[in-house]
């Protein structure tokens, strides 16, 4: 990575992930094919970034959710084990 795309990657992530797509999109900003084109990569990693973490999300809430379901599980079965002792 070049020192002007290392320039230009900390002015994306000043702002922000949103604010760049519309810019790449109007070409508001990004009259430079080449800044223009580190902006697409720049968005491609975040995208990528963005999946993992929701991935990770997912996978956390689903263990939970089995973890909570276990523990009602265990409970039921102690409560009905002292009633029928």
């Amino acid at each position: 990575m070049t020192e002007q795309e290392a320039e230009w990657r900390t002015e994306f992530e000043r702002l922000g992930e949103e604010q760049v797509y519309d810019n790449v999109k109007q070409g508001a900003i990004y009259n430079n094919e080449v800044k223009r084109q580190a902006a697409f990569r720049w968005l491609g990693e975040q995208t990528s970034a963005r999946r993992r973490r929701e991935e990770r999300t997912y996978q956390y809430v689903r263990w939970t959710f089995f973890a909570a379901v276990a523990a009602v599980v265990i409970g039921i079965v102690g409560v009905a084990v002292t009633l029928l002792h």
